[in-house]
């Protein structure tokens, strides 16, 4: 049990004190009257630090990008009763497509305000003040608000429990006056675990894999998303390494060096990498951890008709061929145990030589004034990357130009599949730089997606935070266009270079903030913005890049609007005839 109450210690200070405990060093804000009592009270720990974004959606794709860059695999976001919750569902429901652990407390009224009769601000109805516990319990762990000071600290720990075992976020409400009420202090988070932690079927579902995959003789291993979720990238090579086989990664899984011997290209049937597929589909036992087995992942397979030669390892449970299914299982564990297992080791069936790479399409960048290509383009984003770069990659085609980008060693990569909604990369951004420092994200972003969530260049901008940002200007919506051509698709057209650098400009009053730490009055802006018309202009902006790399460089890169790659018209094609049906 926690020690008895203190007035110095309250809510809001227990939850500082498990955000810390967690790993969690940044989180997201948009302040409103419901949450200022609970801001405050963050704001008294020094480990932690406020980011403060420009709405509550972008709050949450911020949250994502932390969730998926940072050691912990944690996010924190605060947000305001209601309209902050509806506004940010749309984010959480992508972070729960993908398992991503992201806490979410919203602020709201007082506890006399939630259980007396009259009507209150932000509610869509007078009678209805649960809009958002209700609106959340779809894409959540748990769904849950504080009633009472005394309930409140196991309240919390109930809801970030959830959050860990079941890698799902969570939502938590926390009325005003419970915010700054005293609490006990915490007891150490671990011990929460452990109590709430039940016994798994890991060693049945470990002998169960062992001798279906000792019986098989060609097998593979195949990485998604949630492999780079659950594990390291250390853990996952050991246990490659410890397999022996061929290796393929799913688009949003690469888990894996691409320079490791293992390594066998991208899992993209019917879209990338041939040599690759036909390997998996000659193979007679699939090893898939993590996989997704969506309508954009695997657009020509069906998995029902594969069950026979699949082992799926999700989060919780482990699937077997002849519909046979194990649960629960600690997937994090599970994949330790196997790799120091006797487990047959199946090198002799890594073939001799490798797939090609898809980055053969990319063309030598000319000093000339030719136009700008998207496969020039694309060797201009592969000289900006390095071994501690971040690739955030937003829906549509620039997910097929990011698979013909060679990774150095230690680059991660990610991006939204398949819940693909789009502009979700620009805040994702802002929350993966926030999350590694010491490297640079590279966004890659069509114009579409820009215009969703453009405004938080300027959180990025007022934090001196230093990505390199290619946005795709191919003049509209180019992947709805190769699914269905119409009106729809085209947008207008910004002079995307003066918005990146008017979002800082000189206040008419100083200090702006009594709470600046700094002037404001530095003539030197932390961003350049470049507009690439040609091949000259990208040399010229790459040089830039590299000579002020301390600054947000964003380079808005012009494309022909029908210069797209070749999966983008073949996805396209599958696409339209299911729309047209």
């Amino acid at each position: 049990m926690a020690s008895s109450k203190s007035d110095d210690y309250n809510v809001g200070a227990y939850i500082g004190y498990r955000m810390a405990e967690l790993g969690v060093r940044d989180y997201f804000v948009v302040p409103g009257d419901t949450n200022l009592t609970l801001l405050d009270c963050l704001l008294e720990n020094p480990s932690l630090r406020m980011v403060e974004c420009c709405n509550e959606l972008n709050t949450g794709y911020a949250a994502d990008g932390y969730a998926r860059a940072s050691e912990c695999k944690t996010a924190v976001v605060v947000i305001p009763y209601i309209v902050g919750g509806l506004s940010i569902l749309n984010a959480i429901s992508g972070a729960c497509s993908e398992r991503l652990k992201v806490i979410v407390i919203s602020g709201c009224p007082p506890t006399s305000v939630l259980t007396g009769s009259k009507a209150t601000h932000h509610t869509p109805l007078p009678s209805n003040k649960n809009q958002a516990l209700h609106a959340f319990q779809g894409v959540t762990a748990a769904s849950v608000r504080v009633d009472t000071a005394e309930s409140a600290t196991d309240v919390i720990d109930n809801a970030i429990v959830d959050c860990i075992q079941q890698s799902l976020p969570v939502y938590i409400e926390i009325p005003n006056d419970i915010a700054g009420a005293p609490c006990p202090f915490p007891i150490p988070f671990t011990q929460k675990v452990e109590e709430a932690t039940q016994p798994n079927r890991n060693t049945e579902a470990l002998e169960a894999v062992t001798d279906v995959w000792n019986s098989s003789h060609r097998p593979v291993l195949l990485l998604g998303s949630q492999a780079q979720v659950s594990h390291s990238r250390d853990i996952i090579q050991r246990l490659a390494e410890r397999l022996g086989c061929p290796v393929l990664c799913q688009p949003d899984g690469h888990c894996l060096s691409e320079s490791h011997p293992q390594y066998w290209g991208t899992f993209w049937p019917g879209l990338l990498n041939p040599e690759g597929e036909k390997l998996v589909l000659d193979s007679d036992l699939w090893l898939a951890i993590g996989v997704s087995w969506s309508d954009l992942h695997t657009p020509s397979i069906d998995p029902k008709e594969e069950n026979r030669r699949l082992i799926a390892l999700q989060h919780d449970r482990v699937e077997l061929p002849e519909n046979k299914v194990i649960s629960p299982v600690n997937l994090r564990e599970f994949v330790s145990a196997m790799t120091d297992s006797n487990i047959i080791r199946r090198s002799e069936s890594l073939p001799s030589s490798k797939p090609s790479h898809p980055a053969g399409i990319q063309t030598e960048i000319k000093t000339s004034d030719d136009a700008l290509t998207v496969r020039s383009l694309l060797s201009g984003i592969q000289a900006m990357l390095q071994d501690n770069s971040t690739l955030v990659v937003d829906s549509g085609d620039t997910w097929f130009a990011a698979s013909h980008v060679e990774l150095p060693d230690g680059v991660d990569v990610h991006m939204q599949l398949p819940y693909a909604s789009i502009g979700w990369s620009v805040p994702a951004t802002l929350g993966a730089q926030v999350a590694r420092p010491h490297g640079r994200v590279v966004l890659m972003v069509g114009d579409g997606a820009f215009q969703m969530t453009a405004q938080e260049i300027s959180t990025m901008v007022r934090m001196k935070l230093n990505p390199i940002i290619f946005l795709f200007n191919n003049l509209g919506y180019k992947t709805e266009t190769a699914v269905h051509e119409g009106p729809y698709n085209y947008i207008a057209n910004w002079d995307y270079t003066k918005l990146a650098t008017s979002f800082l400009d000189k206040p008419h009053a100083q200090p702006p903030s009594p709470y600046a730490t700094e002037r404001s009055d530095d003539n030197e802006m932390p961003v350049f913005a470049e507009k690439v018309r040609t091949q000259a202009d990208l040399l010229r902006a790459i040089e830039k890049v590299s000579a002020e790399s301390d600054k947000l460089a964003f380079l808005e890169c012009c494309i022909q609007p029908d210069d797209m790659t070749p999966e983008l018209r073949a996805l396209g094609e599958k696409v339209s005839k299911g729309v047209s049906k």
